[in-house]
């Protein structure tokens, strides 16, 4: 019984990370009606794991469910692109206070190997200068992660992680902006070395206005119905 039990398991979050991939990579674009049998195709499974994965998507914000209409990829708003940003600045704001109070140098290290490495490709793709490359976007997430990760505090962390799946989205959108005037790489340069100098208050406030940007950036997005391409 063990046994079956992980395997479901394992076949149910399988089936949820490339939901959820679809859906953050554009793939599944915002109000996408969902059909289950489709969903077996994109993830080679039964429907029980993918009703599983649905389920835990719903929950997380991803997929909304209306009775007797089934499933559908949740819509992007300007209401929650604010939500997630301020909760963000809030949570990691407070998790980037702590970590630079309490980390030593694994944790000094470790920033720095995480943001030398996303210092070493570029953000975006030569054949569409409006696409994220997808190693960068991962090497972009441990230099986020990388920041707070000496704060003490794994529900911080937890809350983190969640949010910024949450955003990934509305970030991707900032990202696909044609000529986009923001000197983003400075904006993490700015957080890092405020961070390596144990100037709390400074990276702090640098954080808080990298996410502002980021947020006025996809507001402006959605009040124009810009419509970028933002697969993957």
């Amino acid at each position: 019984m063990t046994a079956v039990a992980g395997t479901a398991k394992t076949l149910a979050e399988s089936a949820y990370l490339r939901i959820r991939d679809a859906i953050r990579g554009g793939a599944l674009p915002p109000g996408t009606r969902l059909r289950f049998a489709e969903l077996q195709d994109l993830c080679g499974m039964s429907v029980t794991p993918v009703r599983e994965a649905l389920t835990r998507l719903t929950a997380e914000g991803f997929t909304t469910v209306e009775e007797n209409r089934g499933y559908r990829v949740a819509p992007l708003s300007i209401e929650e692109l604010w939500d997630i940003a301020r909760s963000r600045q809030l949570i990691e704001g407070e998790a980037l206070r702590l970590s630079i109070a309490k980390g030593g140098a694994d944790w000094e290290g470790a920033l720095v190997s995480a943001h030398h490495l996303m210092k070493r490709i570029a953000r975006t793709t030569q054949q569409a200068p409006t696409v994220v490359d997808e190693d960068w976007n991962h090497r972009h997430n441990v230099f986020h992660r990388s920041l707070i990760l000496a704060c003490g505090s794994p529900i911080l962390l937890s809350i983190s992680e969640s949010l910024y799946d949450r955003a990934d989205r509305y970030r991707r959108l900032s990202w696909a902006i044609p000529d986009n005037p923001r000197a983003i790489e400075e904006e993490h340069e700015l957080i890092f070395k405020s961070a390596l100098a144990r100037d709390a208050e400074a990276a702090v406030t640098y954080l808080r206005v990298h996410y502002e940007r980021t947020a006025q950036q996809v507001e402006a997005f959605l009040l124009n119905k810009a419509q970028p391409d933002v697969s993957i």
